[in-house]
């Protein structure tokens, strides 16, 4: 399955004559697309490389991990379950992710965040009592173990944006994006490290603090690039995070405007918080005249879970 490139497209001139683009990860053909898609294309890869047959994940209601991983599954006949938190509330959130992981078969099994190291080894005991030989995407129950592997993906997508900028024959001086796991900032950390370019990374944090998302980030870059590497200032805004799946009016209301003007979908829980976030950033650190690059990580389903309730 090809997942690249995605297009890169100019938005909008602000005020202080910052010119916005947007690359479109949320256009990849498969699953309604995002990093996601490039994240599990890697994962599958990984376990098909070590034999194994029974797919076991670890995601909330809103994963698009999750979405994407069983969707994978499906189609190939791979068995697939789901290990599923509470919101840190303790509710239960209703959406359109998961419920497109019940349609594709996936066995989701409700799981305490208090409880998780528990639940993944009652999991992969349960697949190999069934005689099969179970893969947990984040690698032991301690979550170790797995950590190159989604760093390839979006370190392969640092070459494509070198690429696409001398196509275009611009640089851009900064990229944002919406930054959770950390996956797909430290893959494009890593790209940078090893290709060079000048353009400055941020992550806007969708749940954790700064402390803890660039710990989580450092960890993918010493396993991709080996303990001895010298990383780089990790920019890694928490600001915006609130608490997961939690967002603002004002977020809402950059997300219902920038559908209305440019027809782009963001939704509330990754790319809406982060749009918004960015912006943010761009007046509070005094940006002008850059050529700044919004990565859309996708979440197109999550988009629709707010439609007539806080989007537009």
């Amino acid at each position: 399955m090809n997942s690249a490139p995605t297009p890169i497209h100019f938005l909008f001139e602000d005020e202080n004559h910052n010119r916005i683009y947007i690359k479109r990860e949320d256009l990849l053909p498969f699953s309604f697309g995002g990093n996601k898609v490039r994240i599990g294309l890697e994962l599958l890869e990984d376990m098909r490389s070590q034999g194994c047959d029974h797919l076991i994940a670890y995601g909330n209601a809103r994963s698009n991990l999750c979405r994407v991983l069983s969707n994978l599954c499906a189609g190939q006949g791979i068995p697939c379950t789901i290990l599923s938190p509470a919101d840190d509330d303790g509710t239960v959130s209703e959406s359109f992710n998961q419920r497109m992981c019940l349609s594709f078969g996936a066995e989701i099994v409700p799981c305490l965040k208090t409880g998780v190291k528990a639940t993944v080894e009652a999991a992969l005991a349960k697949s190999r009592a069934s005689g099969r030989k179970p893969y947990y995407i984040y690698g032991n129950s301690l979550g170790d173990g797995n950590l190159i592997t989604p760093v390839k993906a979006y370190r392969k997508v640092w070459d494509e944006l070198l690429s696409q900028q001398a196509q275009l024959n611009l640089s851009f001086d900064h990229l944002f994006h919406a930054s959770g796991t950390g996956m797909t900032q430290s893959g494009l950390i890593c790209g940078q490290l090893q290709q060079g370019g000048g353009t400055s990374i941020h992550g806007i944090s969708i749940a954790r603090s700064t402390e803890n998302g660039t710990a989580h980030i450092l960890r993918y870059i010493r396993a991709f690039m080996g303990d001895e590497a010298i990383a780089p200032a990790i920019d890694f805004v928490d600001d915006y995070a609130m608490s997961y799946g939690i967002f603002s009016p004002e977020m809402a209301d950059c997300a219902s405007r920038m559908m209305r003007l440019y027809g782009l979908p963001l939704d509330l829980t990754y790319t809406g918080k982060a749009f918004y976030g960015m912006l943010e950033e761009i007046r509070r650190r005094g940006y002008r005249a850059q050529n700044v690059l919004f990565v859309h990580t996708g979440g197109t389903p999550l988009f629709f879970d707010k439609v007539g309730v806080s989007i537009l």
